[in-house]
C-alpha cells in the first residue's frame, strides 16, 4: 500500500508559536496556509487515492478540502491522527519543549497524569497505521500534524522515535512511502 502522508498548512497559532490539540478551538490556517494546502493539491492532483483520513483537527480539515478537490473522496476523520495532547493547550510551543526536554525521559515525558507523552501518540499512530494495513486500500492519503508525521517516518523507516523528538517538519511537508 502507498501512503502519502501530509502536514497540514501554516495557522494561526503556528505563526503565533501556541500549541493546538483542542479540535473547538479556533485553530485555521493562514493566507500562506491556504496557498500551501492548494500547492500540495497540485502536486498531488493526479495521485489516484482510494481512501482520505484526517484528523479531527480544523487546520488537517481545510487542508484536505483543498486536496480533495481534485479528487472528490469521503473525507474519514479519525482522532489517532490528533497531534499531541500534551497539556499545553494554547501555550508557547517553547515552553512545552523546555519542561518535556529538562524531564529525566522527553520521549514518556507527560505534565500531569491526563496529558499524552510523545510515546503515546507513536502508539496510537501506529494503530492507525497497523489498521490501514488491514484496509484493503491501495494508495491512501492523510493530512495530520507535526507529532504524527515525525511518527509515520519513525515507523515506517525504523528510526529510533528518541532521536526525532526535535525534529523539525515544515508546514505542508510531504511524506510518500509503502507499507
Amino acid at each position: 500500500m502507498k501512503i502519502t502522508v501530509v502536514r497540514h498548512g501554516q495557522t494561526n497559532y503556528n505563526v503565533a508559536g501556541l500549541h493546538n490539540s483542542d479540535p473547538s478551538i479556533d485553530v485555521h490556517l493562514t493566507d500562506m496556509g491556504v496557498f500551501e494546502a492548494k500547492r500540495i493539491a497540485e502536486q498531488l492532483k493526479d495521485e489516484p487515492f482510494d481512501a482520505m483520513f484526517v484528523s479531527e483537527l480544523p487546520r488537517t480539515k481545510q487542508t484536505a478540502e483543498h486536496i480533495n478537490e481534485y479528487h472528490k473522496l469521503p473525507v474519514q476523520v479519525d482522532a489517532r491522527l490528533n497531534d499531541i495532547d500534551n497539556g499545553f493547550e494554547g501555550q508557547a510551543v517553547k515552553e512545552y519543549h523546555a519542561e518535556r526536554d529538562a524531564s529525566p525521559d522527553a520521549y514518556t515525558y507527560r505534565c500531569h497524569e491526563n496529558a499524552e507523552s510523545p510515546e503515546d501518540v507513536l502508539k496510537r499512530t501506529k494503530s492507525f497505521i497497523d489498521d490501514l494495513k488491514k484496509s484493503g486500500y491501495k494508495n491512501v492519503l492523510i493530512v495530520t500534524s507535526k507529532h504524527n508525521f515525525r511518527h509515520f517516518r519513525n515507523i515506517i523507516d525504523g528510526r529510533d522515535p528518541r532521536v526525532s523528538l526535535r525534529e523539525h517538519i515544515p508546514n505542508a511537508e510531504i511524506l510518500v512511502r509503502e507499507i
